[in-house]
């Protein structure tokens, strides 16, 4: 087999985290038939399910090598002393089911996030995240709004998503993608400790994840759009991530009517001990009487 080592100028890599079975091998499985073949890198992989990557032009003459790698709640890899400084992805999309009874493994999992990105001297606000609410199509999926005050208070891009029939994982890699090169091209003078050859091209294709017997029928609509701009990149100049998540909330939150105040008493019991508590707040809203 005949291969040749290419070196992009940037790498780009994106990690989708989130509980097991949450959906994070099927986006991979439907990114990887979804991407032309002359396009897909080969990879050293075990697993190609949980690693996958692919080549995308961005204005005239750039290209960059993709890697899209799954990694469950629990196993990724905190930073420990004498590793690099820089993490080991770009950009994140954070897969969830959309179930009532994967809420409380949804809620953990988010946990989990914030203390990987916590180990790396980062947070929801210093890196680009994506969150997916994987199927929509179960009998006891939970409203997006509820998903939204619980797993994404801070307003981060969302989108629901069937991830096994391919339904929102196009819309999904696109905003990650699009967010996390905007945000390397915004650091110029970023070092990449050696990461600019992590892989190797084949002028064979690499053998496919398994497929499912029947595919669906909107593989077909799940193109990768190729050449420039890269998608979320429209805009011109690379905006800072952290400002344009506080340009989103200070929009939604201008739309919003006046405030109304509901006063909460809290026990202090309940917060009495050290570390942080969570609150969460259940709200109904009734009808006033008479």
């Amino acid at each position: 087999m005949n291969q040749t080592v290419q070196t992009a100028k940037r790498t780009c890599r994106l990690l989708y985290y989130g509980p097991a079975n949450a959906g994070k091998r099927a986006n991979l499985r439907m990114i990887h038939r979804s991407i032309p073949p002359g396009q897909r890198l080969a990879l050293a992989s075990e697993d190609p399910e949980r690693q996958i990557a692919f080549e995308v032009s961005h204005g005239e003459g750039n290209t960059w090598q993709v890697l899209v790698q799954a990694v469950d709640s629990g196993k990724e890899r905190f930073r420990s002393a004498g590793m690099s400084t820089q993490p080991p992805f770009d950009g994140i999309v954070f897969v969830v089911k959309s179930s009532a009874a994967a809420l409380d493994q949804s809620l953990a999992s988010f946990e989990s996030l914030k203390a990987y990105l916590d180990s790396w001297d980062l947070d929801l606000m210093g890196v680009p995240v994506v969150v997916q609410y994987n199927g929509r199509d179960e009998p006891d999926t939970l409203r997006v709004d509820r998903l939204e005050s619980l797993l994404n208070p801070w307003g981060l891009l969302s989108f629901p998503a069937n991830a096994a029939k391919g339904e929102g994982v196009r819309e999904s890699l696109k905003a990650v993608l699009g967010l996390a090169v905007n945000h390397l091209e915004s650091q110029p003078d970023r070092q990449y400790d050696g990461r600019e050859s992590f892989m190797e091209t084949e002028q064979a294709a690499p053998p496919a994840p398994s497929e499912p017997a029947a595919p669906p029928e909107t593989v077909e609509d799940l193109g990768i759009d190729y050449g420039p701009p890269v998608p979320g990149a429209e805009h011109g100049r690379a905006p800072d991530i952290g400002a344009t998540t506080r340009a989103l909330s200070d929009a939604i939150y201008e739309e919003l009517r006046p405030p109304v105040i509901v006063p909460v008493k809290v026990p202090r019991r309940l917060l009495a001990g050290s570390g942080p508590v969570r609150l969460l707040l259940e709200v109904e809203v009734v009808d006033d009487d008479g």
